[in-house]
């Protein structure tokens, strides 16, 4: 697996460190209404070879978290939403691992209307219709998220 990125930096991670970033060109269309807190409007798209995605969301003031199998919502809010270390295959096909921290969310419930991940249907992970049912939606207007660089070589 790896991350589609969309800006010329992805050189320095993907050529010295050979984390699994590919580039890819990433568009938005959103319109976030403040008084609500909801997005009247979500829709991303990525025009890439590796990951082509295209994401259609709605979203309502009144919708509520549905997480089944959980105790509650702060349980699955941490699980889902909290920062951590992962491990990832290197561009060498080494072990390799790097951290991601950010402030707690506040993310929302949506709905998705309707997806299409190119990479979840070509390596057969989720077919097109299985893309349209995930287990939850959730969306966090804006984040500042920190990566520690360099990754560690396992």
């Amino acid at each position: 697996m790896g991350t589609t990125l969309d800006s010329w930096t992805i050189m320095v991670p993907r050529h010295v460190w050979k984390l699994p970033w590919l580039p890819g060109k990433i568009s938005f269309n959103c319109d976030f209404d403040p008084h609500s807190g909801c997005y009247r409007r979500y829709e991303m798209h990525t025009q890439a070879d590796w990951a082509p995605a295209q994401v259609e969301l709605s979203q309502q003031p009144d919708q509520e978290f549905h997480f089944q199998e959980f105790p509650d919502n702060e349980t699955a809010l941490v699980y889902l939403t909290h920062p951590l270390a992962g491990f990832y295959y290197r561009r060498n096909g080494k072990l390799g691992a790097y951290r991601v921290w950010h402030d707690r969310l506040d993310v929302r419930p949506a709905k998705l209307e309707s997806a299409q991940f190119g990479l979840l249907s070509r390596m057969e992970l989720v077919n097109e219709d299985g893309q349209q049912h995930p287990y939850s939606v959730l969306l966090q207007p804006i984040n500042e998220f920190t990566i520690y660089l360099p990754p560690t070589a396992l």
